[in-house]
């Protein structure tokens, strides 16, 4: 496989011949005016951005490049029709990365009082917002027992020159690593503009145990490159534009948060929290920073996080018959999915809405509808459709209480969003009931409809919006 995107760069000139790019070379300040430049740019379906000169500063500030299927198709040269099925094809043959003596995100590094992460394009998105975040942050770690590789992205408020705060939940994949020796400092390395398949596989929901930067070079086609990092003992993407190196310290809390998440709400309470002290920032010959806008939906988060549930959803379950699954991006591609299943007897809507929630992709979800094939997951009209016409709620609704949830849910109780988020799932079957006996859907027939699709155009009528 060759593909043309191989780092940041090649993947802005894909986007840029592809016109899913702007360039902003006004000049924006980093205090909530990038945020609304995004917010607005997302809320009409807008192209990636590359702010040329954020706050004034030299280094160019990205964002939301990934925050359509289109462009996430365009990253790993997939249509967007084929992003789960190709996704799941390349994964299932992980490359686990090598190590190179040298890569292109150290031809810069500074270390100890060098340190400045004010040099950096982070903005402060929102209005309530605790202070700068970097949002769309890969944080590299490893196991202290296992000696196994993570790549997660987690928010960091930038406190000062050296110290990053983090909010990671204790069932995240980051924190299962931590606790094993929390009174130890714990390594981690941020990348910030790397291969677009380390962002994907980083908000992935692959199994714990499973090494993403293996998933990313699966996606891309070859193993990917890494270099030893200078202070930490991690590996990184060679290409990646910056790298932190630091260390998040033992017994060390500092108030973190509030904060714009992708829920649209603003989650994560200001309270004590983790910080990573920085030891070293090390970045490319004219590096980009790399971001997305985190609030209200659409975003990139739902995007980045939907397609490889949607994929992992048709992997991990392993009952026959799904057809097709969409994990809504208004939902922030976490709280809600539909299943389009070929029913092969009653009861199975539901069995699969129970094996959805028991994947590990499935574990933020709350709501999982069930559809038969003849409905498409995609569509909104015809999932609404089916759930009207094809339901009973007290045949063909189950709710589940004490279930693990996502702490930044706004509609759990406070002491739920600070502690173990439990939270309650619905799963609803809307497929037909008594499938012979249900009364047929009313169509024109085949042939009339093909007469028509082929000669659409002589009839002169413009198509809406939905059918674009």
């Amino acid at each position: 496989m060759n593909y043309p995107v191989n780092d940041l760069r090649s993947y802005l000139e894909v986007l840029e011949e592809a016109g899913e790019l702007a360039r902003v070379s006004a000049p924006v300040a980093l205090n909530q005016q990038v945020g609304a430049i995004c917010f607005r740019n997302l809320q009409q379906s807008g192209p990636g951005l590359l702010f040329e000169r954020p706050g004034g500063l030299e280094i160019p500030l990205a964002a939301d490049l990934l925050a359509s299927r289109r462009r996430y198709g365009l990253a790993l040269g997939v249509e967007v029709g084929d992003l789960a099925t190709e996704w799941n094809r390349r994964a299932q043959n992980p490359l686990p990365p090598v190590v190179v003596e040298r890569g292109v995100c150290q031809e810069h590094v500074r270390v100890g009082n060098e340190v400045d992460l004010t040099r950096l394009p982070v903005p402060t998105w929102n209005e309530h917002d605790g202070g700068p975040y970097l949002t769309l942050s890969c944080h590299v770690t490893r196991d202290p027992v296992t000696g196994v590789r993570n790549v997660g992205v987690y928010r960091n408020q930038l406190h000062d020159r050296n110290t990053l705060g983090i909010l990671a939940g204790p069932y995240t994949h980051l924190g299962l690593q931590h606790r094993k020796a929390p009174q130890e400092p714990f390594p981690v390395a941020i990348v910030l503009g790397a291969d677009p398949t380390v962002v994907m596989t980083a908000a992935a929901p692959v199994p714990f145990g499973t090494d993403e930067l293996a998933i990313a070079g699966a996606l891309r086609g070859r193993p990917m490159e890494l270099v030893r990092c200078v202070t930490v003992p991690l590996e990184v993407p060679a290409s990646a534009e910056i790298v932190i190196e630091g260390e998040i310290l033992p017994d060390v809390l500092v108030d973190e948060g509030p904060f714009g998440e992708f829920t649209g709400y603003y989650g994560g309470y200001r309270m004590g929290r983790p910080v990573i002290r920085v030891k070293a920032i090390t970045h490319r010959d004219h590096p980009i920073f790399q971001a997305t806008y985190e609030g209200r939906q659409p975003n990139e988060s739902g995007f980045l996080t939907s397609v490889p549930r949607e994929a992992e959803l048709m992997r991990q379950i392993a009952l026959p018959g799904i057809k097709r699954v969409h994990v809504t991006v208004a939902a922030g591609g976490a709280f809600h999915a539909v299943l389009a299943v070929e029913k092969p007897y009653e009861g199975f809507g539901k069995y699969i809405g129970l094996a959805a929630l028991g994947s590990t992709p499935g574990r933020y979800l709350k709501r999982v509808i069930v559809v038969d094939d003849d409905v498409d997951p995609f569509d909104p009209v015809a999932v609404e459709w089916a759930v009207a016409t094809r339901v009973q709620s007290h045949r063909d609704v189950e709710v589940l209480k004490e279930v693990t949830g996502n702490f930044l849910d706004p509609s759990l109780p406070r002491q739920e969003q600070v502690g173990p988020a439990r939270t309650s799932k619905m799963i609803i079957d809307a497929t037909r009931y008594d499938a012979k006996n249900f009364p047929s859907v009313c169509l024109p027939a085949a042939e009339a409809m093909a007469k028509v699709e082929k000669e659409w155009e002589r009839y002169d009528i413009p198509l809406g919006p939905r059918s674009k």
